[in-house]
């Protein structure tokens, strides 16, 4: 029995007969919806191109007279060993064997067959409804905000697949109380699209406006965690002002050029100009909206008859905490960023070799600006490579005689490769010597309080710059094997990114398929491909 798919024009006979090939016609001449549910890199949209086949047939692949070995959609013989080649996709899949523009060929381990692919079906077909999210800083908050409104709005899940859904359950496991812990927790809170040279990152509007969907929820809950709807892009240099008044001109809705006389007169600082970012661009006080967010996610789960628990747990990598996963959650989430490597959760030997990432120490200065000192600057943030960051005044809700202006900073922040970390007069003078052109005054005045830290995780620079390590994943760890996803190396974009990004995933986990990420981003698997 030879068994064959047919995609638009082309025909392509399995590479072998085989009993798994049968059952897989069996499946999929039942319900084209396996191709939904197996872990496959083949797009969604290919079901309206694709119908499957079998025809009696005593020929193998060799002898098949339509495809001779020198066709150009087939892999050379050592390829079709090493890789065990058995269809093609009309719609480019993107894997790593893709070949030629017009498709991509897809092997059984594609298909998640490497082992017993049936018992995987079975489990994929299963409804989603208890998920556990390591991590709960920016992305991991993110997800389970995504999972909850999803579920609720009925958007993300089993519709359309005759599966029912039971309530979802979220556990998010953290080593900290929320919004104490992690790399997201001593973030600068400067939001905006731009890169240091003023250049719109990818995805930026898009990330900006969800990012403030989120902004605009936790602040119902934390009034507090918006400090400012602005800030200001400070030109130290001739560069820097072309670079920063062709943003003006690209982007006026949310940049505006000021000349250096402005900046003095409403900063106080000697510069040649800066943009204010607004429209959306805003200081946000993390750990605040952190809390915000958390309790959004408690209120959403108490609106669509779901659950959603903050388990303090230090989850590390080994074979007893992946048991724990297994045998109590559907779906593991894994979005503690540098936490992923330093606790060893992949199971899959060195995590560095793993994931195409660094781990980067960031420190930062907390400053105190005295009472009687005049604070020229006022309350606003600045952004010029280092940034000026002021924190919430703290002061009682009733107090509204009090003036509103900022008494402690945050100067920001190191980048720290190596292993062995600075010490703080270390800290303090690459801050000073970096930040101190465009605000002498609070290096003058202020006193430094104390040092903070937190250890990001960056991914490695590709055609779009530093994105985010998202997907599912897969190990070669007998004991890790269960369904896994990610959302990591966010890095200094955490705030940016974590909305758009965060939302995708949950749609994809909801509906247990990693193709609905090529939706939104053609390239979302580039991280695979880089390993």
């Amino acid at each position: 029995m030879t068994h064959q798919f047919v995609l638009s024009s082309v025909a392509i006979p399995c590479r072998t007969s085989c009993s798994r090939a049968l059952l897989l016609a069996m499946q999929l001449t039942a319900s084209l919806h396996y191709l939904h549910c197996v872990y496959a890199g083949i797009p969604s949209q290919i079901h309206r191109y694709c119908t499957f086949a079998t025809r009696k047939s005593t020929l193998n692949l060799r002898s098949y007279h339509t495809f001779p070995a020198a066709h150009p959609f087939w892999p050379s013989a050592s390829s079709r060993e090493s890789s065990a080649i058995v269809g093609f996709v009309y719609k480019p899949c993107h894997d790593r064997r893709t070949t030629g523009k017009h498709g991509a060929f897809f092997s059984w381990k594609t298909l998640g067959c490497s082992s017993d692919w049936t018992e995987n079906y079975t489990k994929l077909k299963q409804p989603i409804n208890n998920v556990a999210v390591i991590g709960g800083g920016l992305a991991g908050l993110s997800v389970a905000y995504h999972l909850l409104d999803l579920r609720r709005t009925g958007s993300g899940g089993n519709e359309g697949t005759g599966i029912a859904y039971n309530p979802l359950h979220i556990t998010i496991y953290d080593k900290s109380r929320v919004g104490e812990g992690g790399a997201s927790a001593v973030a600068g809170g400067l939001q905006h699209p731009f890169s240091p040279k003023g250049k719109l990152i990818h995805f930026g509007m898009q990330a900006l406006e969800q990012s403030n969907r989120l902004v605009q929820i936790a602040t119902r809950h934390q009034p507090s965690c918006l400090i400012k709807p602005h800030l200001y892009r400070i030109a130290l240099s001739e560069v820097n002002v072309k670079q920063l008044q062709d943003t003006a001109m690209k982007y006026p809705q949310i940049a505006t050029w000021m000349s250096k006389e402005e900046i003095y007169g409403l900063l106080g600082a000697d510069t040649l100009g800066g943009l204010k970012l607004g429209g959306g661009c805003q200081v946000i006080d993390v750990p605040s909206y952190l809390k915000g967010l958390w309790e959004a996610c408690e209120a959403r789960a108490n609106e669509c008859n779901c659950s959603i628990s903050w388990e303090q747990r230090e989850i590390v990598g080994d074979c007893h905490n992946a048991q724990f996963l297994k045998n109590n959650h559907d779906v593991v989430i894994l979005a503690a960023g540098a936490g992923i490597v330093h606790d060893k959760m992949l199971l899959d030997g060195e995590d560095d070799n793993v994931l195409p990432i660094q781990l980067v120490r960031g420190q930062a200065i907390v400053m105190d600006l005295p009472q009687e000192s005049d604070a020229v600057f006022g309350s606003e943030a600045l952004l010029c490579g280092k940034y000026v960051s002021p924190l919430p005044n703290n002061k009682p809700e009733n107090d509204v005689h009090t003036e509103s202006i900022a008494r402690k900073f945050v100067i920001g922040a190191t980048h720290e490769f190596h292993s062995f970390k600075l010490d703080q007069s270390q800290v303090i003078e690459e801050m000073r010597k970096r930040s101190y052109p465009f605000v002498p005054r609070l290096w003058d005045r202020g006193v430094v309080e104390r040092i903070i830290t937190g250890v990001r995780m960056q991914s490695n620079r590709g055609k779009f710059g530093r994105m985010p390590i998202i997907g599912r994943l897969e190990s070669s760890c007998e004991n890790d094997q269960f369904n896994k996803w990610i959302l990591a190396g966010l890095s200094s974009r955490g705030l940016i990114y974590h909305g758009i990004f965060g939302r995708w995933l949950a749609e994809a986990v909801l509906r247990n398929d990693e193709t609905l990420l090529r939706q939104h981003f053609e390239e979302f698997d580039w991280w695979k491909q880089k390993k």
